[in-house]
């Protein structure tokens, strides 16, 4: 796991590489101490940036107690340049203790990342990007408590931010809570235009002007118009982000190397509203979406394999947080992705999810771990979900790899891991419950699971053609489940302490532009026990 310790006082990496980053940033504010603009001109090896524009904002990722790691993406120029980023004490920077060069790298689309080391733990920094002529909005963040530490901490999760299906009301709520860190479960962005939405939130992007992403500049351009929301711009500069993948991030229910098995032939690809002629292999798409993605995210990528989005960070002694890739390594969606379908398949001792490496690093991880709670950033549901009993619903899931979700929780429980906790996105519905090695009540539990439901895209009622009051009553089959909440759209927020870990679940109207958040429902695990009860 990534500790401060692994990072010099200049911010590089040495003796441990780090396996992910995240994001975050602050309000703008007055500037109101000169720009440095001589330190700018000491480096003569690029160009200094003169002008552009900072219209993505600025994100801060994965602090430690000791470091973070800064971007932006730098627009309105043309070749790589050079600019400058700051770390102050105050929001007015008259106390400035970092500063240094970073370059907007044109085969990165521009973004620019630095990496600040030598902070101090528990400490809020604020920070800002400029170029000659231009400056970025001022970021803030907060480093992690101490190493050794059981400082109580708070965790904002979501998934699934459709920018065509509403605004960003979950992301604006997120922004105003006081948070140590917050995490993307996946589905940061759309490849295609699923839904419909408010008239003034349409997707035209792509060289298509549908929406529709293949090419490498199609989802750098996707990737712009999220960002330049101004509600996602003020979460990020409010607080450090991280995000893992799902699979929007380059195609709907693709595995591994396979297409979504909806596709039909390999020249066609499926949108929410219309077939699309596929204009790329999807390994040269997964390639383009996977590039867009780190460039647009303050992440170090490992060396040695430059594609590894999976990994994990400890904040203080509290929470060890374990970031799941559920999409790059697994094996195709069993019986042909059918929802709805009694599947065999789905018990197949041979299938996987997480892929052979990554499933032993988790494993030896949750054992090795002395953090009082084990938090896995998992992107899909873990707990079954059944219409009928013993019938699943969707095969995309953990139900479709019944036999690795058997396997990871009975090493859990012969291990004697305590206090697994699952934050999980994808399915566009709130739940809360118990993981058991079955997935159902049948099985031996193992964790906790909170599900946040979905920022803005729509749910199960609409992907099925069903009411939410059937699914509600179809779902009294599933006694695990303690909660659910298959209309509402939202977040969640997690706060730990060494005797509990809480989460609320909170709730926005995507359809109404500043909509605020309310409280759905509010549940505590109690140190030692498995099992959300419901506060």
């Amino acid at each position: 796991m990534e500790t401060e310790r692994g990072i010099d006082s200049e911010g590089g990496l040495r003796r441990r590489e780090l396996l992910i980053a995240g994001a975050a940033g602050g309000a703008a504010l007055t500037l109101a101490n000169p720009l440095n603009y001589s330190a700018i001109a000491r480096g003569r090896r690029r160009p200094v940036a003169r002008g552009g524009k900072f219209a993505a904002g600025v994100m801060s990722g994965l602090p430690t107690d000791r470091g973070i790691t800064l971007w932006t993406r730098l627009s309105g120029i043309e070749r790589t340049s050079r600019l400058m980023v700051q770390v102050s004490t105050d929001p007015h920077f008259r106390r400035v203790i970092r500063e240094k060069p970073v370059v907007a790298h044109r085969r990165q689309g521009f973004a620019a990342k630095a990496r600040i080391g030598g902070l101090r733990p528990h400490t809020e920094y604020y920070y800002r990007f400029y170029t000659k002529g231009s400056h970025s909005r001022v970021g803030k963040f907060r480093t992690f408590p101490p190493h050794g530490s059981r400082q109580p901490v708070r965790i904002g999760y979501y998934s699934c931010q459709a920018y065509e299906a509403g605004y960003f009301n979950a992301q604006a709520a997120l922004a105003k809570e006081d948070l140590d860190l917050v995490i993307c479960l996946g589905d940061y962005i759309y490849e295609t235009s699923f839904f419909d939405g408010p008239a003034n939130r349409a997707d035209t992007t792509g060289r298509l002007n549908n929406g529709d992403s293949e090419y490498l500049d199609e989802y750098r351009e996707k990737y712009a118009l999220y960002q330049a929301d101004r509600d996602l711009q003020a979460m990020h500069a409010a607080h450090p982000f991280l995000a893992v993948w799902d699979d929007h991030e380059v195609e709907d229910n693709y595995a591994g190397d396979a297409p979504d098995p909806d596709n039909g032939p390999p020249n066609q690809t499926k949108s929410h509203n219309a077939k699309v002629e596929r204009r790329i292999p999807l390994l040269q798409r997964r390639r383009n979406g996977y590039h867009a993605f780190f460039d647009s995210m303050p992440r170090i990528r490992v060396k040695r394999d430059l594609q590894r989005v999976y990994g994990s960070t400890s904040i203080g002694s509290l929470v060890d947080v374990f970031f799941l890739d559920e999409r790059q390594y697994r094996d195709v969606q069993a019986c042909d992705d059918k929802l709805l379908s009694n599947c065999p398949e789905e018990d197949d001792p041979n299938r996987t999810l997480l892929g052979a490496a990554q499933k032993r690093w988790l494993k030896n991880s949750l054992v090795r771990s002395n953090a009082k709670w084990k938090l896995l950033g998992n992107n899909d549901m873990l707990m079954s979900l059944d219409i009928t009993p013993g019938s699943s619903v969707n095969p995309d899931q953990w139900d479709g790899y019944a036999a690795e979700r058997a396997e990871l929780g009975n090493h859990v429980l012969s291990n004697g891991v305590k206090n697994v906790v699952a934050a999980t996105g994808d399915i566009h519905t709130f739940f809360a419950g118990t993981v058991t090695t079955t997935g159902r009540q049948s099985g031996t539990p193992w964790a906790s699971e909170f599900v946040g439901g979905s920022a803005t895209s729509l749910g199960i009622p609409e992907a099925l053609g069903l009411p939410a009051a059937a699914l509600g009553a179809a779902a009294a089959s599933d006694p695990h489940i303690s909660f659910y909440d298959f209309e509402k759209r939202g977040f969640g927020v997690m706060s730990v302490s060494p005797s509990a870990f809480e989460c609320e679940l909170k709730s926005v109207d995507a359809l109404t532009k500043g909509a605020p958040a309310e409280t759905l429902a509010k549940f505590s695990v109690a140190d030692g026990t498995v099992g959300p009860q419901q506060i």
